[in-house]
Order: C-alpha cells, then sequence, then structure tokens
C-alpha cells in the first residue's frame, strides 16, 4: 500500500503542475482536465476503497496547496470519490475505452455536485459549477477524452499503481 501512494502522490504532484503549467494555457481545449481526479479514480478502481480515498485525500490536499481552493475541499471531493470507485473494484473488467470513459464523466458530475454541496459551507470562495452552463459539460468531454489516455499510461506501469495483492490477482 506505501508504494502505490508514493508512487500515486508522485504523480499527481507532477500531472497538477502539468495541468496547471501547460494545460491551462491551451486555448484549443474547452476547459482544463482534472488530471488528478482521473489518477485517483485508476487507482482506486484497481486497488480497493482504503487506497482509493487515501490515495484521494492525500492527492487532494497536494492540490488545496497548490491552488487557491479552500483548504480541504479537494481532499473531500478525491477522497469521497476514491472510496464509492475503490467499493467497485472485481466488480467489472476495466475495458480500455468505455469504462474510463464512463468513470470519467460519472466523476466529474459527482464533483460538481460535491462542489455545490460544499459552497453552503465554505463560502463564495468556492467557484461553483452551473449544472446547465457549458463550463460543467466542457470539463465532463475534456475529462472522458483524457480517461483512456491517462488510464492506458498507468497501466504500463501497473506494478507501481496497484498493490501486491492486487496485481497478482491481476496477472
Amino acid at each position: 500500500m506505501g508504494k502505490v501512494l508514493v508512487w500515486t502522490t508522485l504523480t499527481t504532484f507532477l500531472l497538477s503542475l502539468f495541468q496547471a503549467i501547460v494545460l491551462s494555457g491551451l486555448v484549443f481545449l474547452p476547459a482544463v482536465p482534472d488530471l488528478v481526479l482521473l489518477v485517483v479514480l485508476y487507482v482506486s478502481f484497481m486497488n480497493s476503497s482504503v487506497i482509493g480515498s487515501t490515495s484521494g485525500f492525500i492527492s487532494g490536499l497536494l492540490l488545496d496547496f497548490l491552488s487557491a481552493a479552500p483548504i480541504g475541499l479537494n481532499a473531500f471531493i478525491k477522497s469521497s470519490t476514491g472510496f464509492l470507485v475503490g467499493n467497485l473494484t472485481g466488480m467489472f473488467n476495466l475495458n480500455k475505452m468505455f469504462i474510463p470513459c464512463f468513470m470519467a464523466a460519472c466523476a466529474t458530475l459527482y464533483k460538481a455536485i460535491l462542489v455545490w454541496i460544499l459552497s453552503l459551507f465554505f463560502g463564495p470562495g468556492v467557484l461553483v459549477y452551473v449544472l446547465y452552463g457549458k463550463m460543467l459539460y466542457a470539463e465532463m468531454l475534456v475529462n472522458v477524452l483524457f480517461a483512456p489516455v491517462i488510464f492506458g499510461f498507468l497501466s504500463v506501469f501497473s506494478s507501481l499503481f496497484i498493490s501486491r495483492d492486487r496485481y497478482n490477482e491481476n496477472k
């Protein structure tokens, strides 16, 4: 479990920087994809709810420190997403296209709903998604497009992102 958390933390840190520095400056993208969310989805689905929620919390807390979001906002969103997706471990096979895309779309919608709920507690410092606005669906689209890429990349290094017990089961 420790190895998975270390590699997940390192990967989410690097992807957070890539997302903030490179992807946010690309004008042809309608929105910035949430690469950290996609990593948490992969790690959670391939391991368990314990590893998923722990890696989600650590990467979300890291994201909170790197962004202007209130401390704990991303940590709560990513850890609860990791917990929920971790409960799906072993329920179905990870298809290379459909399942990552479907999980990314559902997780983006879940994130938008949680951000709205948490904005009631955090106040006006939280940017809320408008459920009928184009920004939510633009982010959902880019998350869906990036999900197979991130899942495929992480599966190349699956021994680093899957705990030893799960890795031996999948072989």
